[in-house]
């Protein structure tokens, strides 16, 4: 059977709105593997289709460099993924996609977040909602042999007199049934995380979510938690180490040891095989054992990522994140012992946030001694129960997000708490420029990481949120 081309892009996105992470540090952060976009390259070219992918961020292509792309390819359907920050570059990729005559398909979490307001678009023909590997190859089945879209699961569409029309999301069941990403379609060697050592990919090792945190959208995907089997997870592994030189690992899973079980044996899995590299992983504090640490850190781990946000019990339980502080403490002292390195995620600006709860959050950072540390702005996506907060204190207008996205020019979502910007600014520098910081990084600097930490300091000196 002959198929129609496809291209999927990852627009290169310079006009980010109403970001959670301070601009000043998004500038600097790094540029990882679009794993979605490659995971259903790898299916659509396992299925016998034509595709290709152009991560214009990791290329830093201009608009007009990336439109000559397109138009040398000629595809038949455009896949792009898309965030509502960036929702307006993404636009402006669709647009030229549309130009060129292609089909353009959207996803990604804006989408799922939004589908009737995107499909209002003039230039977006079709949405995806879920997971999009299946659905991308029974739609370009379709688009190719002329049938009807209704039987293409999880899709979002244009029906007659302009009626939009909604399949249920779709979700895969089994995830070893997945090919590995085509990670060969990816200029892979450009990819890089300040929080990373060495060649750095990406892995996942599970998809979804069973926590409800009030800042956090969720996806179609989150309602069931799935993972892959060990050996699977460290078959890719061996892949990218062998294929392409890969020393760290960067797992993308919401939480990877929220199931003991599928942790414990992925560690083991790497021991028995002797898999010789670091790796970094989200985490939470109330899903850590000492026992979990000992055997993470003999499979290879070097970094965990804790989702610490606020150092307040009011603002915690506003956020739904029920987790003990004296657990968290106890946690990063754990981590310390094993020589784990502890990165501690905040954010400041939250409904009924004050002076004195950014200070308990601040002076709960000094008694936890991250070795690293993130602070972001708290930002009332859609669908979330933080944008619902906010509309229910009339603090945002309850259709922010529908003007936002048909507006190009409509301004940045207002700040929960007024001094956001100031407080997160002060938050950075009292951290980063304090002794005991400074003095335990000057020990651990080499040259594998010194152009990280400059890059780090470089955004918190420009700070701009």
């Amino acid at each position: 059977m002959s198929y129609c081309k496809v291209l999927l892009v990852r627009p290169n996105s310079k006009n980010i709105q109403n970001t959670r992470l301070p601009k000043s540090l998004a500038d600097e952060v790094g540029c990882v593997m679009p794993l979605g976009i490659a995971s259903i390259a790898a299916y659509l070219r396992d299925k016998g289709v034509a595709v290709s992918i152009i991560d214009a961020e990791a290329e830093n292509l201009s608009l007009e460099e990336l439109e000559g792309k397109i138009y040398e390819i000629k595809p038949s359907i455009v896949g792009i993924t898309c965030m509502t920050p960036t929702i307006h570059d993404d636009m402006a990729v669709a647009r030229i996609a549309k130009k060129a005559g292609a089909m353009v398909v959207m996803g990604g979490p804006h989408l799922n977040a939004m589908p009737e307001e995107t499909l209002q678009l003039p230039c977006v023909d079709i949405g995806i909602r879920g997971e999009g590997e299946y659905p991308m190859y029974k739609l370009v089945e379709a688009v190719s042999n002329n049938l009807a879209l209704d039987n293409v699961p999880g899709i979002v569409y244009k029906a007659a007199n302009n009626r939009i029309l909604m399949n249920p999301p779709y979700l895969h069941q089994d995830l070893d049934e997945l090919p590995v990403p085509a990670r060969d379609l990816l200029p892979y060697k450009r990819y890089f995380s300040i929080i990373s050592k060495g060649r750095m990919t990406t892995v996942c090792p599970g998809r979804g979510c069973p926590f409800t945190c009030g800042f956090c959208f969720k996806q179609p995907q989150d309602s069931l938690i799935r993972y892959r089997s060990p050996k699977s997870v460290v078959d890719e592994i061996e892949e990218v180490i062998n294929k392409y030189g890969i020393n760290e690992i960067n797992f993308v899973s919401d939480t990877l040891t929220a199931n003991r079980d599928f942790i414990a044996g992925l560690c083991q899995e790497m021991i028995d095989r002797k898999i010789k590299l670091s790796w970094i992983a989200p985490t939470r504090a109330d899903c850590i054992t000492l026992d979990l640490l000992k055997l993470m850190k003999k499979a290879g781990c070097r970094s965990l990522r804790f989702g610490v946000e606020s150092g307040s019990a009011g603002i915690l339980k506003l956020m739904n994140k029920d987790i003990d502080k004296e657990k968290m403490s106890q946690v990063f002292k754990w981590a310390k012992s094993e020589k784990i390195e502890a990165f501690a995620y905040l954010i400041i600006g939250y409904i009924s946030e004050t002076e004195e709860t950014i200070r308990e959050t601040l002076d709960f950072v000094k008694e936890l001694k991250p070795d690293l540390l993130m602070y972001n702005i708290a930002t009332p996506l859609p669908c979330t129960r933080l944008f619902e907060q906010a509309v229910e204190a009339k603090l945002v207008e309850a259709d922010y997000w529908k003007k936002f996205v048909l507006d190009e020019n409509y301004p940045r979502i207002p700040y929960l708490f007024k001094d956001t910007e100031e407080w997160i600014g002060r938050a950075y520098r009292e951290f980063y420029f304090s002794p005991h910081f400074l003095f335990r990084k000057i020990l651990s600097l080499n040259s594998g990481n010194l152009r990280n930490y400059i890059k780090a300091v470089r955004g918190i000196l420009n700070f701009k949120a």
